[in-house]
């Protein structure tokens, strides 16, 4: 049998340079798990860092959400519709309103009295009816385009019935709702008139969750995000931005609401300007007979 070779020990010092080698490493591949896992649902304090080959930029702080500011968008809605912001400090102007409207049945849906959108957005959203229908799962448009004069009535009767405090916390104040866009649309299944949160756990619900931003639609207000959307869970709402953008959404895992946020932040750093601020209220169902956004 032959004798066996006697294993080196290794000095203590050298044990201990692997331990610290080690532990550092641990820490930051828990420091790296943290940046792309992040907290559950903030209150948008915190701030975003970008980066690109040469550059390090530190975006705002996503501002907190206040029901009482109006600040004016200094964008043009007819030209900046994918990247405009709007929340509850956000206002579109009180004049404003699309020149190219046309009702949703040139989308493939039935002629619906007073439900319209803008031209360019028909063609992708017969795209998501069409496919929602072969895959069993048919929508119907309840809401469209809403007026600011029409979004002052729809205010104004939900505070002489519920009161301001409740009325300011379910219906988005006149000029602060994306339905003023032209570009927005509140849905539900094809044989309901109507919508609230538990419809998000339906098939309908969940396939438009799955779906919608493949056709450029986008959900403003998902499930368990109030804090960073200033509103709450609204499986109904979907606001088009295109489909390069939408996926741009998803790919970066952001509301709404914070990427168009960021988006603003990188151009003002990139020309050098001071960010500007914004904000938004909560909400529980849609519908005219409900309250939406």
């Amino acid at each position: 049998m032959a004798a066996s070779t006697p294993r080196r020990t290794q000095p203590a010092q050298v044990y201990r340079v692997r331990r610290a080698i080690a532990a550092t490493a641990v820490l930051l591949l828990g420091a790296a798990a943290w940046r792309v896992i992040g907290p559950n649902d903030t209150d948008g304090s915190v701030a975003t860092t970008t980066s690109s080959s040469s550059t390090s930029t530190t975006l705002p702080p996503l501002p907190p959400c206040s029901p009482d500011a109006d600040i004016i968008v200094a964008q043009d809605p007819d030209e900046d519709w994918d990247t405009i912001l709007v929340d509850t400090q956000r206002a579109i102007p009180a004049g404003y309103g699309p020149g190219d409207l046309h009702n949703i049945s040139g989308a493939g849906f039935p002629q619906t009295e007073g439900v319209a959108l803008r031209g360019f957005v028909l063609p992708d959203l017969r795209a998501m009816r069409d496919a929602a229908e072969a895959a069993g799962e048919p929508i119907r448009v309840l809401v469209g385009y809403r007026s600011h004069a029409h979004q002052v009535d729809l205010f104004e009767r939900r505070t002489d019935e519920l009161g301001a405090t409740e009325a300011g916390s379910r219906v988005a104040r006149p000029g602060h709702s994306e339905h003023q866009l032209g570009t927005t649309i509140d849905v539900t299944s094809a044989d309901l008139t109507d919508v609230d949160q538990s419809w998000g756990a339906s098939s309908t619900g969940q396939w438009i969750a799955s779906h919608a931003h493949e056709f450029g639609f986008i959900l403003s207000y998902p499930a368990n995000a109030s804090g960073r959307t200033c509103y709450d869970y609204e499986p109904w709402h979907l606001r088009y931005v295109g489909r390069e953008r939408a996926a741009e959404v998803i790919s970066e895992t952001l509301t709404l609401r914070e990427y168009l946020w960021n988006l603003e932040q990188r151009g003002a750093a990139a020309a050098g300007s001071p960010d500007a601020t914004a904000g938004g209220p909560d909400a529980a169902t849609a519908g005219e007979g409900d309250d939406a956004r």
